[in-house]
């Protein structure tokens, strides 16, 4: 499996480790094994994510609108699809990531949590 980095696509096999200490502003470290740090920012973030760790998008941490992949799913999925038809694939891929949702940040419950220590 490979994952796109900035402007290189990485084998995920060489990756050590991803900090997700900042994913709720869709800021990610990720390090590799041969010690080399990379800074991932916004929609990367949820590519790295969702192909190696979905459940991490589903944490209690972040806080997701009501319904947020609906639009994604029902909207730009099938016109991502007439558009390849098309030929549009630029296009395409653009209405698709126009569509994916971005977290709110923080759920405040977490915060509540943490502020109690």
């Amino acid at each position: 499996m490979f994952v796109l980095i900035e402007d290189r696509v990485i084998n995920a096999d060489t990756i050590a480790t991803i900090d997700l200490a900042n994913v709720e502003d869709l800021r990610l470290t990720v390090r590799r094994k041969d010690g080399e740090t990379h800074l991932v920012y916004g929609i990367q973030t949820i590519d790295i994510l969702m192909a190696l760790k979905p459940s991490a998008l589903e944490s209690r941490r972040l806080k997701w609108p009501r319904f947020a992949w609906t639009i994604h799913n029902l909207v730009g999925h099938p016109l991502m699809q007439l558009l390849a038809y098309f030929k549009k694939y630029k296009l395409a891929m653009k209405v698709h990531d126009a569509t994916i949702p971005r977290p709110r940040g923080r759920k405040t419950n977490v915060r509540r949590a943490e502020a109690r220590g």
